[in-house]
């Protein structure tokens, strides 16, 4: 069985308090609310100023290819709070980037590290990956944070030209290797 077998596997998993699934295009209002509130992607993409641009974004960068990529629920009511998705995957290497979001009133509550370590045990007991990788900007600290608190160890700092302003920025890289991961 290949990873994307696995992934379609676990297209749907859960948290102790999150639910993770595909995305829907019903999740276009949520994913607006969230897109349209820069301080909640300032490190992702730039902020959307119509629902129509946030449902271009949503199908073409989170429905299109559905694999590994998902929105991340509230358990209770099932309200979308934001996504976390593999950036990259070498199939070859066994590696993969992870990247996420979360609105910014459900920060500070410990959810994205709840995620990103369930995503990490999935990874390396069932999808067969051998190394994760997180990659902040350096201005980025929650991010990091969330980074350290999940298990990954900061490896270096490069710069990077950032892929939507086209500038140089300073980048953090944080990986995560297979034997270091204790559940």
């Amino acid at each position: 069985m290949n990873i994307w077998t696995k992934l379609a596997m676990f297209s749907f998993f859960e948290t102790e308090r999150l639910y993770l699934r595909p995305f829907f295009f019903s999740d276009s209002q949520a994913f607006y609310d969230i897109a349209s509130n820069p301080e909640n992607l300032q490190f992702i993409f730039p902020s959307q100023a119509s629902l129509e641009e946030s449902q271009y974004a949503l199908a073409n960068y989170f429905m299109k290819n559905p694999l590994g990529v998902w929105a991340i629920c509230l358990q209770g009511n099932q309200e979308m709070i934001g996504s976390i998705k593999f950036e990259k995957i070498d199939e070859i290497k066994k590696e993969a980037e992870i990247g996420y979001f979360l609105k910014k009133d459900s920060w500070s509550q410990g959810f994205m590290t709840e995620v990103v370590t369930k995503l990490c045990q999935l990874s390396f007991e069932e999808f067969g990956l051998k190394q994760l990788s997180i990659i902040t900007h350096l201005e980025n600290q929650a991010s990091q944070k969330v980074a350290l608190k999940s298990g990954f160890n900061l490896v270096r700092q490069f710069k990077g030209s950032d892929r939507y302003t086209r500038k140089m920025r300073d980048y953090l890289e944080f990986r995560y290797i297979k034997g270091e991961f204790n559940e």
